[in-house]
């Protein structure tokens, strides 16, 4: 039986430079290198700061993507242009950078493109959400995006297992005394039962007495 592939929730995010063939193709590309990715949000977003980085924060945050991809605004620009600023806009929201995907991308695909090396694009991480900006049109977004394609499922497991935090071994153990279904979970649907909570409480009674007799002087 052949292993079902991990789902992958992801978002595009279009700058206007970044048309519709160039988004269809990202998507392609990203769908037969990992079958389990579904595209939950498409949103086109004008080049504004705030605009951006609000609308990645959400996506992070609230939506809890697990891959977004920006198309566009990465470009060569002046200091105070307000235009291109998708990098910076990532860069404040994500809480740590990702350095070796930009590099590979720009590495792989200035053999090709020469003026890659230009582009800005840079990839992080917020929270349990992989960031990666690609440039606008065709080939140029698809030549960076094949350079790093092979390492966003295993970034995005990474991610999701890091999530998984385990138990705290340092607590104390009476604080995971079972405590019973009916007095939890199924005493919100049947009601609580009156004698099994009253024998819980003189077991956590016997317990803690034992405990404070142990601790005396």
């Amino acid at each position: 039986m052949s292993q079902r592939p991990m789902s992958i929730r992801g978002g595009f995010l279009c700058i206007p430079a970044a048309d519709e063939d160039t988004s269809a193709a990202i998507f392609h590309r990203l769908k037969e290198a990992m079958p389990g990715f579904f595209l939950l949000r498409d949103q086109p977003i004008a080049d504004n700061r705030y605009l951006l980085e609000e609308t990645l924060r959400r996506w992070c945050d609230e939506e809890e993507l697990d891959l977004i991809i920006t198309l566009g605004g990465t470009g060569f620009a002046p200091g105070p242009s307000p235009q291109e600023i998708v990098p910076d806009a990532t860069m404040a929201v994500v809480e740590r950078l990702v350095p070796g995907l930009p590099e590979q991308m720009r590495a792989i695909a200035q053999e090709a493109e020469p003026e890659a090396l230009l582009e800005r694009c840079v990839a992080g991480i917020r929270g349990r959400t992989l960031i990666l900006n690609l440039p606008a049109g065709l080939p140029m977004a698809v030549l960076f995006l094949d350079a790093v394609i092979d390492l966003l499922a295993p970034a995005v497991a990474r991610l999701q297992r890091e999530g998984q935090e385990p138990p705290d071994s340092q607590s104390d153990p009476g604080d995971s005394m079972e405590i019973p279904l009916s007095a939890t979970s199924a005493g919100k649907k049947k009601g609580l039962d009156p004698e099994e909570f009253a024998k819980f409480l003189r077991e956590r009674a016997m317990r803690d007495r034992t405990a404070d007799d142990a601790d005396g002087p």
